[in-house]
Protein backbone atom coordinates (compact mmCIF):
# COMPACT_ATOMS: atom_id res chain seq x y z
CA UNK A 1 0.00 0.00 0.00
CA UNK A 2 2.80 2.01 0.65
CA UNK A 3 4.05 2.09 -2.47
CA UNK A 4 1.02 2.89 -4.03
CA UNK A 5 0.77 6.41 -1.88
CA UNK A 6 4.76 6.93 -2.94
CA UNK A 7 3.32 6.76 -6.78
CA UNK A 8 0.67 8.84 -6.13
CA UNK A 9 2.51 11.62 -4.77
CA UNK A 10 5.00 11.51 -7.46
CA UNK A 11 2.40 11.75 -10.03
CA UNK A 12 0.93 15.04 -8.17
CA UNK A 13 4.56 15.87 -8.03
CA UNK A 14 5.06 15.42 -12.01
CA UNK A 15 1.34 16.67 -12.97
CA UNK A 16 2.34 20.40 -10.11
CA UNK A 17 5.75 20.82 -12.43
CA UNK A 18 3.99 19.75 -15.56
CA UNK A 19 1.29 22.85 -14.67
CA UNK A 20 4.55 25.14 -13.75
CA UNK A 21 5.94 24.50 -17.32
CA UNK A 22 2.78 25.10 -18.87
CA UNK A 23 2.54 28.31 -16.97
CA UNK A 24 6.16 29.60 -17.32
CA UNK A 25 5.27 28.81 -21.08
CA UNK A 26 2.43 30.87 -21.47
CA UNK A 27 4.47 34.17 -19.38
CA UNK A 28 7.23 33.20 -21.47
CA UNK A 29 4.99 34.04 -24.79
CA UNK A 30 3.29 37.29 -22.86
CA UNK A 31 7.17 38.72 -22.19
CA UNK A 32 8.49 37.85 -25.32
CA UNK A 33 5.52 40.28 -27.04
CA UNK A 34 6.09 42.84 -24.51
CA UNK A 35 9.35 43.42 -25.31
CA UNK A 36 8.17 43.32 -29.22
CA UNK A 37 5.67 46.30 -27.97
CA UNK A 38 9.19 48.35 -26.42
CA UNK A 39 11.19 47.31 -29.75
CA UNK A 40 8.34 48.45 -32.31
CA UNK A 41 8.42 51.77 -30.39
CA UNK A 42 12.04 52.19 -30.43
CA UNK A 43 12.02 52.61 -26.22
CA UNK A 44 14.22 52.87 -24.07
CA UNK A 45 16.83 50.14 -24.67
CA UNK A 46 17.91 48.96 -20.59
CA UNK A 47 14.43 48.67 -20.32
CA UNK A 48 14.54 46.27 -23.26
CA UNK A 49 17.51 44.42 -22.31
CA UNK A 50 16.37 44.15 -18.43
CA UNK A 51 12.55 42.45 -20.08
CA UNK A 52 15.32 40.58 -22.26
CA UNK A 53 17.23 39.39 -19.15
CA UNK A 54 14.05 38.24 -17.51
CA UNK A 55 12.88 36.35 -20.54
CA UNK A 56 16.19 34.09 -20.48
CA UNK A 57 15.61 33.53 -16.97
CA UNK A 58 11.99 32.65 -17.59
CA UNK A 59 13.51 30.25 -20.92
CA UNK A 60 16.44 28.84 -18.35
CA UNK A 61 13.32 27.78 -15.59
CA UNK A 62 11.52 26.58 -18.22
CA UNK A 63 14.11 24.19 -19.29
CA UNK A 64 15.23 23.09 -15.78
CA UNK A 65 11.84 21.83 -15.18
CA UNK A 66 11.67 20.28 -18.45
CA UNK A 67 14.71 18.22 -17.38
CA UNK A 68 13.11 17.31 -14.67
CA UNK A 69 10.13 16.03 -15.72
CA UNK A 70 11.69 13.92 -18.86
CA UNK A 71 14.05 12.55 -15.99
CA UNK A 72 17.36 13.62 -18.18
CA UNK A 73 18.91 15.29 -14.80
Amino acid sequence: MGKLLDFASLANKELKLQDAADYLGELKDALADIIEEYEDNDEDIEKIDTLTEALDALEDAFDAINEVLLGEL
